[in-house]
């Protein structure tokens, strides 16, 4: 078994992230955890550029806020970590002696600063090829966009393609608290009429604001839609 901190385990990292480096020493220094921090600073800003720029072109559809929660959802910690153990590049992370293991955020921050490494070395081109191949595509951008579609629009075009003609409207079921600082109460009802169940489905939620508290119970009205087999597990 190779030493992962030699030069033919460099040369194979390489070879598995599709970039050949002209100056080696930059993806070298990416995979030492004590001292890449400074590189996956920048890769993190190329990142987030190359992402927004990604969204931008390739989902005209949605609002800034849509957007702005769709790129942290893709960049997220976790998502680039999953990445890292999913090709198995946490093997050629070189960690400070002592270290057992290797975090999530030591991951993380391992394939940002490769993403640095990657446009230092070659530029904003090769970098696009890298994130693209890796990271986000427009396949992984719909499904995360899917997992962050509200309860309340889930819950709307299920009814729009399930009953025709009717539209859930919340109702407020009750509301405490002084005027600066109030806790609402809303609720949804599907009716038997409309489903055709034997009784109505209902969901409460609370929230310091009626939206919040909308939210939270349209979600539980879907949950049990889905519990009973109506609606589709996302």
């Amino acid at each position: 078994m190779k030493r992962r901190d030699s030069f033919e385990a460099l040369k194979e990292f390489e070879a598995e992230i599709g970039y050949s480096f002209d100056n080696l020493s930059l993806l070298q220094e990416a995979r030492i955890q004590a001292s890449n921090k400074r590189t996956a600073f920048f890769g993190d800003a190329v990142l987030d550029f190359i992402v927004s720029e990604f969204l931008f072109k390739n989902f005209a559809e949605l609002e800034q806020g849509q957007l702005t929660n769709l790129k942290s959802h893709l960049v997220c910690d976790e998502k680039l970590e999953k990445i890292v153990k999913k090709n198995e590049w946490d093997e050629y992370l070189i960690v400070e002696k002592g270290i057992s293991g290797k975090s999530k955020k030591m991951n993380s921050t391992f394939l940002e600063a490769v993403v640095g490494a990657v446009y230092l070395d070659g530029g904003l081109q090769s970098t696009e090829d890298f994130v693209c191949r890796f990271i986000v595509n427009r396949r992984e951008a719909e499904k995360s966009m899917k997992s962050l579609i509200s309860p309340k629009v889930k819950l709307y075009e299920f009814c729009q393609q399930h009953y025709t003609g009717f539209r859930p409207e919340s109702f407020l079921v009750s509301e405490e608290g002084p005027p600066h600082d109030k806790t609402f109460v809303m609720g949804y009802i599907l009716p038997k009429a409309i489903t055709g169940l034997k009784t109505d489905i209902t969901g409460e939620g609370t929230g310091k604001t009626k939206s919040d508290a909308e939210t939270q119970a349209a979600d539980k009205i879907n949950r049990r839609l889905i519990r009973i087999g109506i609606m589709e597990r996302e």
